[in-house]
């Protein structure tokens, strides 16, 4: 930051967190390798041998179906050289073969058998040698992936978030859509964009005008974050619009709001009269972010219309972070001083980024630790 500008008040990242390497390697090992990821639907592994691979910081990841019906989380790498197993998704009901040696797992992660074992690995135990587990959990139809097998539990995790969604139930709704949109910036400042209240009136001012801006509610839920702003008085209750499939089991307070919340670090959520929106901000360098987005409504409802409705006003909020992202290595870069209330949760996010990181506050901003 330039010295000719005051220290920002209530905005405590300095810029290098946004575009260096340093803050980038040091997120994927301290705060990605160490958290809970939303890796899929449970739909997407119905069925034994179904499986999902993700990134998790540096830890290559796959959810399985086994055969007995058991979700299961394996470090997606052998143990013999390393090489990663699985990519994308996909069914292995006959196991997992590792395409360099021929080395073959089960499901159940065990290592089944080893080509030319006796003449080339005498005496080895493979029972000794199975795949890395992980931890998996779920939640209101979703799948979550952790690379730690002795991770705190997914509701640990997810906390109060659960019940302060209001009457929302996501596992009563069908994933109806999965799109992936990329972000030139870095992911948080599309988390910040995310709980910054603020920007409803100007960025979205034609997107978001039928609601109503200065009756938003927002709780802060320990590192979690929930929210809800109702329709303008006079705008018509969605749920009386016979053009649109509202969901079913909701009350009518949400069927006539929109809510925004989000689970640190990076799973944000939306939720309107019509569908149940989850979009993670997955960081893929330290400016660019893809945006992952799965849209759950009513299984008859229109697809194609709730992905144009939710990314009309997503499409705007990249606009934004990357006009800021352009900014972030100039010499006269800097955040001037937070509104009272409305930018309150950007420095609520900072405070818990910074403890997950370790690292120490220098004049207000951050700083990552030397040789840490």
């Amino acid at each position: 930051m330039h010295p000719g500008i005051a220290a920002a008040t209530g905005y405590l990242l300095p810029p290098e967190a946004y575009w260096t390497e340093e803050w980038f390697e040091r997120e994927q090992r301290l705060l990605f390798s160490r958290t809970w990821h939303l890796a899929a639907s449970e739909t997407d592994l119905a069925n034994p041998g179904d499986f999902v691979t993700l990134e998790a910081g540096f830890d290559p990841l796959v959810v399985v179906r086994g055969l007995d019906g058991e979700l299961r989380c394996f470090h997606n790498l052998c143990r013999h050289r390393g090489m990663g197993l699985l990519a994308g998704c996909g069914n292995t009901r006959t196991g997992i073969v590792c395409p360099y040696h021929f080395w073959n797992f089960g499901l159940d992660g065990r290592l089944r058998r080893v080509p030319q074992l006796e003449d080339q690995f005498p005496g080895m135990d493979l029972a000794s040698w199975g795949l890395l587990p992980g931890s998996v959990g779920t939640w209101g139809g979703m799948v979550f992936a952790h690379p730690d097998p002795d991770a705190g539990t997914l509701d640990s995790w997810l906390g109060e978030l659960p019940k302060n969604i209001g009457s929302f139930q996501p596992a009563l709704l069908t994933e109806v859509a999965h799109e992936h949109l990329v972000a030139q910036c870095n992911w948080k400042l599309f988390v910040e964009n995310h709980v910054d209240v603020l920007h409803l009136w100007y960025l979205h001012a034609g997107t978001l005008a039928d609601f109503d801006h200065p009756r938003f509610e927002w709780q802060q839920l320990g590192r979690n974050w929930v929210s809800f702003e109702p329709l303008k008085r006079g705008v018509d209750n969605p749920r009386l619009n016979a053009a649109t499939t509202t969901i079913k089991h909701i009350d009518e307070r949400d069927a006539a709001g929109l809510g925004a919340h989000a689970a640190f670090p990076n799973v944000l959520m939306a939720t309107s009269s019509e569908f149940f929106v989850t979009y993670v901000a997955r960081p893929v360098a330290p400016d660019r972010t893809v945006v992952d987005l799965r849209i759950r409504a009513e299984p008859d409802a229109d697809a194609a219309a709730l992905v144009r409705s939710a990314t009309s006003f997503i499409v705007e909020d990249i606009g934004g972070c990357e006009r800021v992202q352009a900014s972030v290595r100039s010499s006269r870069f800097g955040a001037g001083p937070l509104a009272r209330d409305h930018e309150r949760p950007i420095t609520l996010f900072h405070q818990h980024l910074s403890e997950a990181l370790g690292v120490t506050s220098t004049n207000g901003a951050a700083a990552c630790a030397p040789n840490a």
